[in-house]
Formats: C-alpha cells, structure tokens, sequence
C-alpha cells in the first residue's frame, strides 16, 4: 500500500515562512505548515502499524510452514526407510507370474460360490 504524503524532507528543510514585522512569522501560515507535518507523521505510523502487523503475520505463518515442512520430512524419512528394501521387479519370473494367476482364479471361484475370501482363515 503506497502513501501519498504531502511533504518530503525537501521540502521540509526548505520552507520559508513569510515574515510579518520585526522579524516576526505569520502564526497562521506556521499553524498550516505544522498540520501538514502531523498529517503526514500519521501517515507514516499509521503504515509502520499495518506493515508491523502484517510482518507479524508472515513470521507466524513461515513458523508453521517450517514446522509442516519437519515433519513431513520425518514422514518421508520413515518411507525412504520403510521402502529401502523393495527392489525394483527385473526379476519377475514367469512363475511369479503363474501363481499371481491361479491366486486369482481361485478368489473368482470362491465368490462365485458366495465366499469371501479376505475372511477365510488363514
């Protein structure tokens, strides 16, 4: 969110006020002049408050994102463990193959009949 302040240091730092009589300055243009200033100051607050708060925001939720990420990485430590061990399937034989076959014509056999085979004891 950009802020449209009135003043810059500039502008500031090279003001004049018109000077009256002996020396003195208009109280009215010095009134004008200082209102801008608190304007723009509570501007100022105003955005170091929204931009504190939605710093905030972001640092709670990088604290969460980082704490998921942990344990995600935990989690896919355990799969990496878990799985170490499954070898890809080059050594597939025809056998394998035979019985993964038969296996299944006997399930389709056993519903037929009204069995289910999952509950079957083993």
């Amino acid at each position: 969110m950009a802020v449209k302040l009135f003043l810059n240091s500039q502008t500031i730092l090279n003001h004049t006020f018109p000077i009256l009589y002996r020396n003195a300055y208009d109280a009215t243009e010095v009134d004008k002049f200082l209102d801008a200033v608190i304007q723009d100051y509570k501007k100022v607050e105003e955005n170091s408050l929204l931009l504190k708060k939605e710093y905030e925001e972001l640092v709670n939720k990088n604290r969460s994102l980082e704490q998921e990420k942990r344990s995600l990485e935990v989690e896919l430590e355990k799969y990496k463990a878990r799985f170490a061990n499954i070898k890809s399937s080059d050594n597939v034989t025809n056998d394998n193959i035979e019985l993964v076959r038969r296996i299944n014509s006997l399930e389709k056999f056993l519903w037929a009949h009204g069995y289910n085979p999952d509950t079957i004891k083993k």
